[in-house]
């Protein structure tokens, strides 16, 4: 077996951002495990004390992520290649309810907290309900070029994109804006609804993932890759106008990709686009949507 760079959950971050101090350097292509804390920081390890969680909770502390970790020879003007190999889940994930959150956001409920317990492939609410597993990334991205960015909000540089394509076996491409690139990563899911329309199930995890840079090749946008699919990705305030940014990036590609005209490409955004929800969950911070490309047509 090769050997894996263990880089615990120790040391985390809730910010993306050129003058936060790297944790490691790393060399492209070597074998890390990065471990990751859940979304809560482990508040309801504690108790599941809703109100205490809302008290001690901030933009500035909420959604940590491991890192940032320099990567060697990367920099500014390059693309980071990051491919996850393996997602392994810890045994209890916490989702908490409440009003004032969320697109549901004005339709009150009663605050209250739960357990979700991973077994035997499924991932169990503590009233006996069992839901599919369903691993992924919530958060992962670079130091942005300009202000740093805290770690619950996203953009360009990645962050919390909250897309369910974020998963074994995919590969993020991300734009190195810094020397180092300064990539972190955190906010496992057990399982999440597309769009995240309150929380998906947060929980601790371990990461096996690798790591290449593609000299002097700039991605403007993340851009994942999967077994099946290419996908392009739109970061904005609205989520029109997200929309518009993934599907103006992937009509970009297909006419690079396909060597076609941009009116070609339009007509395949119609028939063979899929577009999909990430973080358009309504939590203050920009939205997120993806288009997806089957991966055999290009």
């Amino acid at each position: 077996m090769k050997y894996r760079r263990r880089i615990g959950k120790d040391k985390v971050t809730c910010l993306f951002g050129a003058n936060v101090d790297a944790i490691a350097t790393v060399e492209p292509s070597e074998l890390l495990t990065i471990e990751t804390r859940d979304a809560y920081n482990g508040s309801f390890e504690l108790d599941m004390d809703v109100e205490r969680h809302a008290r001690i909770s901030s933009p500035a502390t909420m959604n940590p992520v491991t890192g940032p970790i320099a990567v060697a020879g990367a920099q500014p003007g390059d693309s980071l290649i990051i491919h996850v190999d393996k997602i392994r889940l810890g045994s209890i994930g916490y989702v908490a309810a409440t009003s004032g959150l969320g697109i549901m956001a004005d339709h009150k409920v009663e605050p209250d907290a739960a357990k979700f317990v991973v077994r035997d492939g499924r991932v169990w609410l503590d009233d006996g309900i069992d839901l599919p597993l369903r691993p992924m990334i919530g958060t992962i991205g670079v130091a942005p070029a300009g202000e740093p960015i805290i770690s619950l909000d996203l953009g360009n540089h990645g962050g919390n994109l909250d897309l369910n394509e974020i998963t074994e076996g995919s590969t993020i491409t991300l734009p190195v804006n810094v020397d180092g690139a300064l990539f972190a990563i955190g906010d496992v899911h057990a399982t999440m609804g597309s769009g995240e329309g309150h929380s998906g199930v947060n929980i601790d995890a371990e990461i096996d993932l690798h790591v290449g840079i593609v000299k002097g090749a700039l991605a403007p946008a993340p851009i994942i890759r999967t077994e099946k699919e290419f996908i392009t990705i739109g970061v904005a305030p609205k989520l029109e106008a997200a929309l518009v940014k993934a599907a103006s990036a992937m009509e970009m590609e297909l006419v690079r990709r396909l060597d076609i005209t941009p009116t070609r490409a339009r007509m395949l955004l119609g028939s063979s686009v899929d577009l999909r929800l990430g973080q358009a969950g309504g939590y203050g911070v920009n939205v997120s949507v993806c288009a997806a490309f089957p991966m055999d047509s290009l």
